[in-house]
């Protein structure tokens, strides 16, 4: 019996502290978006007092997790501790020196897990800008708050979206804008130097992270960003004025209390006796001028996809298909390649509506 009571009274100790734990977390994810309404919003949503919130907010202040600051709409920011560092003759750079050097010492007291995702995303993105982006200089910077920590990675080079226009031209004889050269890095398995790389980093890193973006050319690949304007330019602000000139910037953000890992990643896309083998399609993504309609468009988004067993086309936030691009995917590429397995997520009635049109 006192055995069940200590259990029970653990089990209720551990409710309360989750209950306290997904408050707070709120009332900071708020102030960090500078919600003015958090405080009504968080007490609404827990069913609690605004006093109590309030005394969430003063004990945040008292431990130095926010500070005040009459700008904002809230009237307090996370308190962030950050740092930049410039690095010249950039293709003699090791990625991993770097990260043990420089990031490493942010991220000690992290779990394991968030650590081994940094250790990856890191590395992977700053050798592509050691080895591909052909410019001389490369900064970067860590900024780290009590919810999450960001990471942006920027060259003086060429631009990567350039790099993949070349690679097109010369390959294939195939023209592609900067949007488009964008797609195809959201279909992984994509190299311009194949002899040294396998195409892989940049897919496996977006799906790690929180948020992913690149920027170059004025052009964005993004990944899981809600709002990826803001997300960029409150990086790229930071760089303007210290280098001469932009060709690609990588800004990655994780929770720091992720439960993520690198390994779950790579079994889900890449088991390793199969290899490289299933893709993601991200619709809304793809089509950012408006839904997917034409079979211009399909073709477009299904170059270099039979490379790949199983494609996952994700829905999520598309209200319309139109029957050419349905047929060009659902009906004409999937007789073409029986063996290619397609799955759809996320998809309302309407989408599912069409696919089952023109398989019929």
């Amino acid at each position: 019996m006192n055995k069940n009571r200590t259990g029970s009274s653990r089990l209720i100790l551990d409710c309360c502290q989750f209950f306290h734990f997904c408050i707070c977390k709120m009332v900071l994810d708020k102030i960090r978006c500078d919600d003015a309404d958090f405080i009504k919003k968080t007490a609404e949503n827990f069913e609690i007092s605004e006093t109590s919130v309030r005394r969430y907010i003063k004990d945040c202040l008292d431990k130095g997790i926010v500070t005040e600051d009459a700008e904002r709409k809230t009237g307090l920011f996370l308190t962030t501790v950050s740092e930049q560092w410039n690095m010249v003759n950039a293709g003699m750079l090791e990625e991993d020196d770097l990260y043990w050097k420089h990031i490493s010492p942010f991220l000690s007291e992290l779990p394991g897990n968030v650590q081994d995702i940094w250790y990856y995303a890191f590395t992977e993105i700053m050798n592509n800008a050691i080895d591909h982006s052909g410019g001389d200089q490369i900064r970067f910077e860590i900024r780290k708050d009590a919810l999450y920590t960001e990471i942006s990675i920027t060259d003086n080079g060429v631009g990567i979206f350039h790099h993949i226009q070349d690679y097109f031209r010369k390959k294939a004889g195939i023209s592609l804008n900067s949007e488009q050269a964008a797609m195809e890095l959201y279909k992984g398995r994509l190299t311009t130097d194949p002899d040294r790389h396998s195409g892989e980093g940049i897919f496996f890193v977006s799906k790690m992270l929180s948020e992913f973006a690149v920027w170059s050319d004025n052009t964005v690949y993004s990944y899981r960003c809600d709002d990826r304007d803001r997300f960029v330019q409150s990086h790229l602000i930071s760089y303007y004025t210290k280098m001469e000139g932009i060709g690609t910037m990588a800004v990655m953000k994780l929770e720091n209390d992720s439960k993520r890992t690198s390994r779950e990643v790579f079994d889900t896309f890449a088991p390793l006796e199969e290899g490289f083998v299933k893709t993601m399609i991200p619709m809304k993504e793809m089509c950012p001028l408006g839904d997917p309609v034409a079979r211009s468009q399909a073709r477009r988004i299904l170059r270099r996809l039979d490379e790949f067993r199983e494609i996952i086309f994700d829905f999520y936030d598309i209200d319309f298909m139109g029957q050419g691009f349905a047929d060009e995917v659902f009906r004409v590429f999937q007789n073409q390649h029986p063996d290619i397995t397609m799955t759809v997520i996320n998809a309302n009635e309407s989408v599912l509506g069409m696919i089952r049109h023109v398989k019929r």
